[in-house]
């Protein structure tokens, strides 16, 4: 299941008071109060490229290493912004916001170890920096410590922070532990704040799955693709769904729309001749497990289900050949043998017939029983 990172909504010029942003440095200075008038007007590299006069003029100038930090934030070039971070959180320990940034940062670099570090060291600065508590909880989740995530995103819920990206990774948590009712609580709370995403309507619909909700999950996946009609897990998930309610008809269809999308599906495939087959289209499931025997070559059953189908369609050296390659993988295949008799017997092999149907009663299958007298008497 795909899992979303909850979005930090960054403040990137916030203003201090008289005198906080100050340096010794008039000229550098200057070049602060430059950055901030380019960030002002939408400059935005101007105003890095002004924090970074000001930085050379003054390699201690915190909050010069804080604002463009943030720049670099925004534009998503965490590299530099964790640098940035780093220096001001170094040069300014009590600097609770750097820190919390720091963290960002590292948690987009896939650095989750050490985002949590950063995290926690902002909460123990100042326990009101809740965001801290989201991205610490979804740092956790990506670390697969879900108790811990678990606790630290109900706290940021319960902060009122994220909300919906809280309750989304908290419900992935859960499902991650199998808690399935919990997880669709907590994603009901999502479809609730942003009804128009689909992530959680995917997500509810693999919960009800497990808990074998099938017409609720057919009802979520069913949304999902009046959304995004081409979404391939919920077509194959909602094919698997119908396919367990025994919707012979509609699984058929999702699971070829499966295979069109992603023709290397192995399980879409497999069961997409196992409904062709069910629903007695046999045309289809020789193509189907032609399909399936490309995959499983060594798998009798295969050969078996192909050749059963050759059978009704009435080709029968096909189907004679099919179940001979089910006897040469396992020969002790009772049901092939009575199959090929039967392929024998239309292909007016008496002698051949009456030898399968001995080895299938052999084998233990006891409907042969009945045959095997007025077959090899004549």
């Amino acid at each position: 299941m795909r899992v979303y990172l909850s979005l930090l909504c960054v403040c990137f010029i916030s203003f201090l008071p008289s005198g906080e942003c100050q340096s010794d440095n008039k000229k550098a200075m200057l070049y602060f109060n430059e950055a901030v008038e380019a960030y002002n007007a939408k400059e935005f590299d101007n105003a890095a490229a002004y924090y970074g006069k000001a930085i050379e003029i003054d390699p201690k100038y915190t909050k010069a290493y804080y604002n463009r930090g943030n720049i670099y934030l925004a534009k998503k070039n965490y590299g530099k912004a964790l640098a940035d971070f780093t220096k001001a959180s170094k040069l300014d320990p009590r600097n609770a916001k750097a820190l919390l940034f720091k963290g960002y940062a590292q948690m987009q670099m896939n650095d989750y170890d050490k985002a949590v570090v950063s995290f926690s060291r902002t909460l123990k600065l100042d326990p009101g920096m809740t965001k801290a508590y989201l991205h610490r909880g979804t740092s956790m989740m990506k670390i697969k410590r879900y108790t811990s995530a678990i606790s630290d995103l109900t706290e940021a819920i319960r902060q009122g922070e994220g909300e919906y990206y809280a309750y989304y990774n908290r419900a992935s948590c859960y499902l991650k532990e199998k808690d399935y009712e919990k997880a669709i609580a907590d994603l009901d709370e999502c479809i609730n704040l942003k009804p128009a995403k689909f992530n959680a309507y995917q997500s509810r619909g693999r919960a009800n799955m497990m808990l074998e909700n099938y017409n609720s999950a057919i009802s979520d996946f069913s949304l999902v693709l009046e959304k995004k009609s081409n979404h391939k897990d919920a077509i194959y998930y909602r094919a698997y769904s119908k396919l367990k309610l025994k919707d012979y008809v509609g699984a058929n269809e999702d699971f070829e729309r499966t295979i069109e999308l992603n023709p290397e599906k192995e399980s879409a495939i497999k069961n997409k001749a196992l409904c062709s087959y069910t629903l007695k289209n046999y045309e289809e499931a020789v193509t189907d497990y032609t399909r399936v025997i490309k995959i499983e070559p060594e798998e009798p059953k295969h050969f078996a289900n192909r050749g059963i189908a050759n059978l009704k369609l009435e080709r029968f050296d096909n189907a004679r050949i099919d179940f001979s390659r089910a006897i040469e993988l396992d020969e002790s295949f009772a049901e092939a043998y009575y199959n090929r008799a039967n392929a024998h017997m239309k292909l007016e092999r008496q002698d051949l017939a009456c030898e399968d149907m001995k080895s299938a009663a052999k084998h233990g299958f006891t409907k042969a029983m009945d045959h095997i007298r007025p077959l090899c008497d004549q």
